[in-house]
């Protein structure tokens, strides 16, 4: 397996001493930003019920749980890696309720209809098998009014990093806005761009 393949698939499903030690910190580190805009669009009351897919490290259901009262946030991500260090991360709040972590595949597994206020994920739509059955799924999953915040890299500064295109599927934001609109997002969808350090994040913010 050559470097560029190894990454690709560490950034995916983060596993074994490179994962725990390595790609946590360039997760912590790299989505700064993105968690940013993410949190920007979501737009937290403290009553939602919200699902992070894909949390990492959980540090972005860290920062959310400070903004809930009576509502939660769960989150899932299939890296056993990322699982552990996410429990140990927010173990308060998942002893008080207000975070639920599982551990599981989201394009797999069962979730009821209009069960959440909103879904968000930061860069993990690279790595979907079936994005417009995800996409499908999410908006069956929030209830209506409920809103949908997708955060990613710029197409260009993840091109010149030479990832395996085998793993890594890159969008532009007009890509991802027509993937919502055919699968159920029929309103107004907003996109956000923030550059920090020469680099661009974009955010696409969709109600149902």
């Amino acid at each position: 397996m050559n470097m560029s393949t190894f990454f690709s698939e560490q950034a995916r499903k983060p596993s074994g001493p490179f994962g725990r030690f390595v790609m946590s910190i360039i997760f912590d580190q790299g989505n700064i930003t993105v968690n940013t805009l993410m949190m920007d669009g979501l737009d937290i009351q403290g009553s939602d019920r919200i699902l992070e897919i894909g949390f990492g490290t959980g540090k972005f259901l860290k920062q959310a749980a400070r903004l809930l009262d009576t509502g939660c946030i769960e989150g899932i991500d299939f890296s056993s890696t990322m699982v552990k260090m996410a429990k140990r991360r927010n173990r308060k709040n998942i002893a008080r309720g207000k975070v639920v972590i599982r551990q599981g595949d989201f394009e797999e597994d069962a979730y009821e209809d209009a069960g959440y206020d909103k879904v968000c994920s930061a860069n993990t739509i690279y790595f979907w098998s079936h994005p417009d059955d995800v996409v499908r799924k999410i908006f069956r999953i929030l209830k209506p009014g409920g809103r949908v915040v997708l955060t990613f890299e710029d197409a260009g500064q993840l091109e010149e990093r030479q990832l395996d295109a085998g793993i890594f599927r890159i969008y532009r934001t007009r890509e991802i806005e027509d993937m919502l609109r055919r699968n159920g997002f029929s309103g107004k969808i907003d996109s956000i761009t923030r550059e920090r350090k020469s680099q661009k994040f974009h955010c696409v913010v969709a109600i149902k």
